[in-house]
Order: C-alpha cells, then structure tokens, then sequence
C-alpha cells in the first residue's frame, strides 16, 4: 500500500513538472504587440551614404503575436520612404528577436525592458543595399 501511494506521488509529479515548465517558459515570452516608435537612427546606403534620425519618423508596428512568433508592419520616412509587411520570431531568451520584411531586409534587434528595444537591419544587394539601426520606444495608449 505504501508503495502504490509513492508510486501514484510520483506519477503526479512527473506529470505537473512539464506542465509547470510549459506555464513558466509562457510567461517568459514578452508581449511585443503595439505600436512602437524611432527614438533614433543611423544607416548607410548605397545611394544617400549615411543618414541620421534628424527629423525623420519610423514605426514598427506589432499586429499580432502568437507565442514566440509575431507579424506586422515597419514604415519609414526620409530620403527614401516606405514600408514592408514582416514576420519575426523572438530567441527562447525572450530579449533577442529576429525578423524579415516581405520585401526588404533581414533584422535582428534586442528587447531593452517591455517599453524599448533597438534593431539591426541589413539589406544586401538590390538597388540600394543598406546597413543600420533603429532604437524604438512603446507608444503609450
């Protein structure tokens, strides 16, 4: 009798302790969603050479996040303006994100808190390759 109760604690707690490591490793992965806005920029590119934030505007806009994978859209002003639908990913270390425009350039940027992050962006090739980064803030609601 008191080897089937140990056996049955046991079964119990093999059982709760992936259930327990799936909740805690859910509530590692930030929320990213929201509208989130350039601080402060740099580049180089091809065609303008380097180019600073001094009066421009970038969005980065996270429309729909689903555990670790997230969509939305970045758009940008200045010297040569646009935007590119994106799909991403953040690391299981829940700072470092990765993602790529449908369109344009490879990003890998860092969660700096719930409110910042900065990313790095490389577009090779193409008519006007580029490399630089974007530190964004959360827009408050």
């Amino acid at each position: 009798m008191l080897m089937r109760r140990a056996l049955l604690v046991l079964v119990a707690l093999l059982l709760a302790v992936p259930a327990v490591s799936a909740q805690a490793q859910s509530q590692g992965v930030p929320d990213i969603v929201g509208t989130w806005e350039a601080v402060s920029f740099a580049l180089h590119d091809a065609k303008h050479g380097f180019t600073t934030s001094d009066g421009q505007a970038a969005t980065f806009v996270v429309k729909e996040q689903r555990g670790r994978v997230f969509a939305g859209e970045v758009t940008w002003g200045g010297k040569t303006p646009g935007s590119d639908a994106v799909s991403g990913v953040i690391d299981k270390n829940g700072e470092d994100f990765y993602f790529v425009g449908h369109k344009d350039a490879v990003r890998l940027g860092k969660l700096e808190g719930p409110d910042a992050m900065v990313f790095y962006y490389l577009s090779p090739g193409g008519d006007n390759p580029r490399a630089g980064y974007v530190e964004y803030k959360r827009k408050q609601k």
